[in-house]
Parts: structure tokens; sequence; C-alpha cells
């Protein structure tokens, strides 16, 4: 049987930090619109994505070396269907209850349910707006295990085609020079997001050769500062996201970010970081949907509230929800799968014992 993967704490307080400001930034957004609180303190350094998504996609490429190859050989510890089974249990159901909850929100708010966009995120759409909006990342994701798989579980020889694939975005800007689109099915397969995928990669690949492993006190401190200088980085200069300027632009930070992360430990574990780390994904998706209601009951209650303090109760708000339906609903839904998942899986090949 497969021998448990050992967690990096780092890698959790990096989700929680990232997490933490992604549910803040889409509060301040929503917030700072008229029908709400209008614009505020936080409005200007919160107006958009700031780099924290880019921090999933990269730890999306180091976690799946991690956790799906041997540390020792770099053998497969999976089959090809294993791996997209543990992957779809830990990604799907969420994400359909994440949907219906956001479509029940928008009915109480007044709003009217979305059809198209929730039947994008259901089957995965690569292109057009979904419901709830957050979850365009998961189109990428599903993309990053299938190469993922072709390169590392099907073919391991083929590691190179990852390379490409991970280049791919820069081949095009040399050919056909800089695109403003990141809405087509071109810009899906050559998204910018590619190269983030392949950093993560490479990195867990050399981290297992080297080793890296320092204590270091002001682990979290260090990555919450790091995480909010990039965003300072993209505010200041304008860079938008999705696109190839800012991938390149703060890929040096967030690979630095990582590298503290992974690199190090901190000399007293945070409970926090740890419990938030491991409810991101159901924080991130169910924050969202509790936008529209909580500003809503905040406006029409305390219209005096200034619109960042709003901002940020919303955001407590999303966190709590985010948090409860990880306890109460993904945690039972990877136990009742769990038997499956710790089955005897693929043993290792005999030429690498």
């Amino acid at each position: 049987m497969i021998k448990k993967v050992p967690t990096i704490s780092g890698l959790h307080y990096l989700r929680a930090i990232a997490t933490v400001l992604v549910v803040v930034t889409h509060n301040v957004s929503a917030a700072s619109l008229d029908k709400y609180f209008g614009p505020g303190t936080l409005t200007r350094f919160f107006t958009s994505g700031g780099g924290e998504v880019d921090f999933f996609f990269m730890m999306s490429g180091f976690i799946m070396v991690v956790t799906a190859t041997n540390s020792a050989t770099g053998a497969p510890r999976y089959t090809p269907l294993e791996f997209l089974f543990r992957r779809a249990v830990r990604l799907l159901p969420m994400l359909y209850l994440a949907v219906a909850f956001f479509n029940v929100a928008l009915m109480v708010s007044g709003a009217q349910p979305d059809f198209w966009g929730s039947l994008r995120t259901l089957i995965i759409w690569p292109v057009g707006e979904v419901t709830p909006s957050v979850a365009w990342t998961i189109r990428y994701e599903v993309v990053f295990y299938a190469v993922f798989a072709l390169c590392f579980l099907i073919r391991s020889q083929l590691w190179w085609f990852l390379l490409l694939w991970a280049a791919l975005p820069l081949a095009r800007y040399v050919l056909t020079g800089p695109s403003g689109e990141t809405d087509s099915l071109a810009s899906f397969i050559m998204s910018p997001f590619n190269i983030e995928f392949g950093i993560g990669v490479l990195l867990a690949l050399s981290i297992r050769k080297w080793k890296p492993s320092f204590t270091f006190s002001g682990q979290i401190f260090s990555m919450i500062v790091l995480s909010l200088a990039i965003r300072a980085s993209v505010v200041h200069f304008g860079l938008e996201i999705r696109t190839l300027a800012m991938v390149v632009s703060i890929s040096p930070l967030l690979l630095v970010t990582m590298l503290v992360a992974v690199g190090t430990t901190t000399t007293r574990e945070s409970r926090l970081g740890l419990a938030l780390g491991d409810a991101s994904y159901s924080i991130f998706l169910f924050h969202q949907p509790c936008m529209p209601v909580t500003l809503l009951i905040l406006a029409k209650t305390m219209p005096w509230l200034p619109s960042s303090v709003a901002a940020l109760i919303s955001s407590l708000v999303g966190i709590a929800v985010g948090y409860l339906a990880h306890i109460f609903v993904e945690k039972r839904i990877q136990r009742y799968f769990e038997p499956i998942k710790t089955q005897p899986k693929l043993q290792p090949n005999p030429a690498h014992p």
C-alpha cells in the first residue's frame, strides 16, 4: 500500500494567505459598487486579481509531482485513471455544490439564476463565463491534470512534452505578437498559466534533488509580505490577470515565495494557518455566493458603514461559510471515498525497486 505523503506545512500557509487575499479582493470589489457602499479605502489596492490565483497554479504543478510520483525513484504512485479519479473526487463534488449554492444565493438577493454559466461550470467548458465566476480556474486545473498524467504517469519519458506545452504561450507571443484575448480556445490552450504550472513541476523536481530545509521563525510573515508585494506590483504597473505580461512579471516573486513555503519550516506551527489552508478550496468556492446576500443585508441595515469595513465583514462571513462547508461537507465526502482511494495502488516498477 502506498504510504501517505508528508504534509508540507508551508504550502498550507501559502494557500491560506492566497485564499484570504482572493476573498478580500472579491469582497472589496463588490462592496465598492454603488448599489452597496461605493469605493472605499481598500478599493484601489484590491480592485482586481493580484497574483493569488497564480500561486494556486504554481502549487498545482509542485503538489502533483510530490504526491503522484515516488520521491526516491520518480516512478508513478498511481495509474493515470487512479490519479484522475482522485483529483475528480477532490474537485467536482464541492464544485457542483457551489454552483447550486450560488444560484440559490442569487435568487435570495433578488437576481436570476445563471443557467448557461452554471452549465459551463458543470461540464468544465473551456470558454465563456462561468458560475460562480471563480470556477474559471478549475478549467486550467483539469488541463494540468491531463498533461501531467500524460507526461509523468503514462510515459515518464514524455517529460519534455510538458516543457514544450508550458512554453506554448511564449512561442505564440514570438510568432503572433501580443494578444489581448483571454477567452478563446487558443488562449485557453496556450495560456500563460501553463508557464506557472511548469515552474511548479520543475521546482518540485529540484527540491526533491537538493532537499533544502531551513528553520525560519519568520516563514509565515515573509510569505504575507511577499504576497502583498506581488499584489502591489500588479496594481502599480497595471498588470492584467490572464496575460503573459503579468505572468512573466510576477513569476520571479512567485518562485521566491514558493521557495520560502517549501524550503523552510517555521519554529512555531500556526493552527489557524493549517486549518485555513486545509479548507482553502471550500473557502475559494463558497465565499462568492455569500457576497451578494451579506453585502445586501449590510447595506440595508447599516448603510453608514465604510465600504472597506463592510467588505472585511463580508469576507469573514465568506471564510466562515467556506470553512463550515469544508468541515461538514468536503471532509465527509473525502472520508466516503477514502476506502476506494487508499486501496493498493500501482506497484513499483521492478526496474525501480
